[in-house]
């Protein structure tokens, strides 16, 4: 079981959790019937998933003991649901096609996998898990920030800013969980289980109900332009095109 200020962390973050989880729920009832309704039924899962999580890591049930260190092996269960979720939303935000969206999704699940092994093996063994992770997660960030920004910028310019926004969110938090992997308990211990809980708690909050508030917050007009099929073809197509003349 948690104790002290990491239980503390942990129960805020479900709090939070839950309070986004219901206002999304709320914005996905009344965008029912709309295009662009899954990005607020997106957002709602997550943080409902996220809560769920961070339950069960405040009552103990995904906790365990790995070199001598407790590890929330509950957060790793979060992410790799939330965060190919997470990628889904900037996928369809970008216009990017189904094959490329899968590719990066199935680069943030082996990302995930990769930082699981590395929680919960020791040194030096750990660090080397640590820096594949890393790997993916670079690989990541150039699809972003290459193939799904080329793509954005083919959308309409309300659709295309707002996935700037998103992704450029996303990705400043993201950056921040290998820093804190790396100081926390699983890496060189600089910075106590507590800190770590409330550097995650902080970072996921944001991430996920932040994310999904500011996402969902955009006109009717913009989500309805961005989840459009029709208009994604001709994006897709344009790209097709493009990359052939080049």
């Amino acid at each position: 079981m948690p104790q002290g200020w990491t239980e503390i962390w942990l129960w805020v973050a479900f709090i939070g959790m839950v309070i986004g989880f219901v206002i999304l729920g709320i914005r996905a009832i009344s965008h029912r019937h709309r295009e662009g309704m899954e990005f607020s039924m997106i957002s709602f899962f997550i943080c409902l998933w996220a809560a769920c999580m961070y339950l069960s890591m405040a009552l103990g049930h995904t906790i365990t003991l790995a070199g001598g260190q407790e590890v929330y092996w509950g957060r790793y269960l979060d992410w790799i649901v939330t965060t190919p979720l997470l990628l889904l939303d900037l996928g369809v935000l970008a216009g990017a096609r189904p094959k490329l969206i899968g590719a990066v999704i199935g680069a943030d699940i082996f990302m995930i996998v990769t930082g699981v092994i590395a929680s919960l093996t020791t040194p030096p063994e750990n660090f080397i898990w640590y820096v594949i992770s890393c790997g993916a997660f670079v690989a990541l960030l150039w699809a972003l920030f290459s193939e799904y920004s080329a793509t954005a910028r083919r959308r309409d310019d309300k659709v295309s800013k707002l996935f700037s926004t998103m992704r450029n969110l996303l990705v400043v938090l993201w950056i921040c969980y290998p820093i804190v992997w790396i100081l926390g308990a699983q890496g060189i211990t600089a910075i106590g289980t507590a800190w770590e809980a409330f550097f995650y708690a902080v970072l996921d909050v944001t991430a996920k109900v932040v994310f999904g508030l500011i996402l969902t917050s955009a006109s009717s007009t913009t989500l309805a332009k961005a989840s459009n099929s029709d208009r994604m073809m001709k994006t897709a197509e344009s790209y097709i095109q493009g990359y052939q003349g080049e």
